[in-house]
């Protein structure tokens, strides 16, 4: 396994609190939301959760008051500190990723929940090695929540000017990114900017690897927390054999 080439730059972004949000209170909104449609889709057992990217807490939190167990995980040394300041439950166990696989058996999570991450990886391989630990780590109907910006969602429109814009952005951001990363890795951390990786999911292909990798009854639902953003729902399938 390997490190995504986004992981260089939150966690540098971690130890100087960029982006991190503390706001505990809009944590337990969010969750509010997530749990009655997760509750919809009949999701009823809340013994274990996985929490992929959990920042300096902010979700995790909201977590907490309702699982009997909540495994958080991030790269970034920083946010984890933060969290554990913001967290005093007993619960809730912290780990730093170094790589993309989850440090738990097979079967043991009733939900993984990822919320406003894999959107900032930057490699397809390492989402989707994310994704299938995910379902390992899942017992046989357990669910997935993921967060991804798509058309529709985020104030997006889809019509071919915007488009155009985000395409160009993008181009420009790639070079700029590359330079960022390596001047990270040579130490450096007050840059006069800041830049991270933004990608807007395909639903239709997000769908088709989740289906490959073992689950069904896949959903996206554009909530309206926030001004609107994008979720998607997945069961792990039952009696059937996961992916690779």
């Amino acid at each position: 396994m390997r490190a995504a080439k986004s992981d260089v730059e939150w966690a540098v972004y971690g130890n100087l609190d960029y982006g991190a949000s503390h706001d505990v209170s809009a944590g337990i909104e969010e969750w509010s939301i997530l749990r009655k449609h997760l509750q919809q889709c009949g999701f009823t057992s809340m013994d274990s959760c996985v929490e992929l990217g959990c920042g300096a807490g902010r979700l995790t939190a909201a977590l907490a008051q309702d699982f009997a167990t909540v495994h958080a995980l991030d790269i970034s040394p920083d946010r984890i500190v933060r969290a554990r300041t913001t967290i005093s439950c007993g619960h809730v166990m912290f780990y730093q990723l170094r790589e993309p696989r989850i440090p738990l058996e097979d079967g043991v999570a009733d939900l993984c929940i990822s919320a406003h991450v894999l959107q900032h990886t930057s490699d397809d391989h390492v989402v989707d090695i994310y994704l299938r630990e995910m379902r390992r780590v899942l017992r046989a109907g357990g669910y997935l929540l993921v967060h991804v910006p798509v058309i529709g969602a985020h104030g997006m429109t889809g019509n071919l000017g915007e488009i155009v814009r985000r395409r160009c952005k993008e181009i420009v951001k790639r070079p700029v990114l590359f330079v960022t990363r390596n001047l990270m890795r040579m130490g450096l951390r007050r840059l006069p900017w800041k830049i991270d990786e933004y990608r807007v999911v395909s639903f239709v292909e997000l769908s088709a690897r989740l289906r490959e990798i073992g689950f069904a009854q896949i959903e996206l639902r554009i909530l309206s927390w926030s001004g609107g953003h994008g979720y998607v729902f997945a069961q792990a399938a039952v009696n059937e054999r996961q992916g690779p």
